[in-house]
């Protein structure tokens, strides 16, 4: 027996949560709207501070390779070098900034000539003070040409060194080849002084230097800086402005009321709802049930069997069978209403457990049940029935006593003797009729000597096909 879907279920997946549910993805919608353009403004923004913190690098890069060509690249630099190479000369003549803290001359054997070391003349190699990347950027320099000005950061005892590497050279060679040059060697501190004035001219907050070597990739405020052959893995880092996550900052709060305004309201419906549609089924239950015993009454009998005989295949099965029990009188004359009442509620708990959940079993009223299963092979309905005889035909207990009552069944089978509901009950109830006369707590199957006109006046004395 199918249970009746609930009206409270289909109110809440018909009504409730489409409405709902809708309004929780335009919810949903605009948060991740929201997500997206605040990613989105992120990620623009980090690509333009990228550009910027490449841009600074460019433009004091530029500006220290100007120094350093400005330096290598008179005619009293190559004669004093080149020519006849003179250190005093270089000493007092070469003078730098304050900021630039290196300046070497190397010659063709990259041997170092000259050294001066934070405004001091040492006696020093550059390759014995600087790391390996210094020789890169020599390398590098003399792949290319005397007039060219290769520049670098490079970590010096873990501090940022800006380096330009130029050719020492005469005006008129300007466009000699690089092999067998000097070079002049110029390195300029990022000290964190240089850097807040790089932060501050570029918008780039707490900028600093981050010598990280062997990590790989760029992050949001980093810059990684690598070298020619990509061995080096220093950074600057920033704090990035975002302006995706101001945006959350000022709308998240608003979305986040909403969305708790929305959870609230969506419980206080779902609660109210439920209840009313509880409140709803309740009454349409009462309305569709027998109130003693629980099963479907005639109305919602009648509906479930139009439903089966109402197919759309052509294809209508349904063998009815008409109950009424023998000697109930007899109970309710000896022991009482109550016992009767506790008879019947037995009957449809009894009926309840044999049923299967296609089949349908109802209450007409009084001692009368009606049961329907989908089938039209007469075998099946014949195996039923005497099942049905063996369940129902057993004592009943109450207050210590067995009650005894038997049953007997009338059956009608579709499409064998129609498709219509009310004239299928009336021919179920025709065969009943001979089943009470011929002797109770039998099962007749209805046939044609059987009309409902006649058959309670003169009951034939076995139809065709009866049991």
């Amino acid at each position: 027996m199918k249970p009746t879907t609930s009206l409270d279920r289909r109110f809440l997946l018909r009504v409730i949560l489409p409405m709902f549910g809708l309004i929780a993805i335009l919810l949903v919608s605009a948060i991740a709207g929201v997500m997206l353009l605040s990613a989105k403004q992120n990620h623009l923004s980090i690509e333009v501070q990228e550009r910027t913190a490449r841009n600074a690098l460019l433009y004091f890069g530029e500006e220290l390779a100007a120094a350093a060509a400005g330096l290598a690249g008179r005619d009293e630099t190559a004669e004093h070098v080149i020519d006849a190479f003179d250190a005093g000369w270089l000493a007092s003549h070469l003078t730098v900034d304050e900021a630039d803290a290196f300046l070497f001359v190397l010659g063709p054997d990259d041997r170092t000539l000259f050294s001066r070391i934070d405004g001091r003349i040492v006696s020093a190699e550059a390759r014995g003070v600087l790391p390996p990347a210094f020789g890169q950027m020599v390398a590098r320099w003399r792949a290319g040409r005397i007039s060219e000005t290769v520049t670098q950061l490079i970590a010096v005892d873990g501090a940022p060194v800006l380096f330009a590497v130029t050719g020492i050279h005469a005006a008129a060679d300007r466009q000699a080849p690089a092999d067998g040059g000097y070079i002049l060697a110029l390195g300029r501190r990022a000290d964190r002084r240089s850097l807040k004035d790089i932060a501050d001219t570029f918008m780039l907050p707490n900028l600093s230097y981050e010598p990280v070597p062997g990590q790989s990739g760029d992050g949001p405020g980093r810059l990684r800086l690598m070298s020619q052959d990509g061995t080096m893995a220093d950074s600057l880092v920033w704090e990035p402005i975002l302006p995706g996550d101001e945006i959350i900052r000022a709308v998240g709060p608003w979305l986040g009321l909403v969305f708790a305004a929305y959870i609230v309201l969506t419980v206080v419906v779902l609660t109210f709802a439920r209840r009313a549609a509880r409140a709803i089924s309740i009454s349409e239950e009462k309305a569709l049930h027998d109130p003693l015993t629980g099963l479907p009454n005639r109305l919602l009998l009648l509906d479930r069997m139009q439903r089966l005989l109402d197919r759309r295949d052509g294809d209508a099965a349904a063998t009815v069978f008409y109950l009424d029990l023998d000697g109930f009188k007899d109970v309710n004359d000896s022991a009482g209403h109550a016992a009767g009442d506790a008879v019947l509620i037995g009957v449809a708990r009894r009926l309840r457990e044999f049923c299967r959940d296609e089949d349908t079993v109802a209450r007409l009223g009084g001692d009368e049940f009606v049961m329907v299963i989908p089938t039209d092979d007469r075998r099946v309905a014949a195996a039923r029935a005497e099942t049905l005889l063996a369940a129902l035909s057993s004592p009943y207990p109450y207050n210590g006593r067995m009650l005894g009552v038997g049953v007997s069944i009338g059956v009608a089978m579709a499409p064998e003797h129609g498709v219509d509901v009310a004239r299928l009950l009336h021919k179920a109830d025709d065969a009943l009729y001979a089943a009470k006369q011929n002797g109770k707590g039998t099962v007749r199957f209805y046939g044609k000597a059987m009309r409902h006109e006649g058959a309670r006046a003169a009951p034939a004395a076995g139809p065709p096909g009866g049991l």
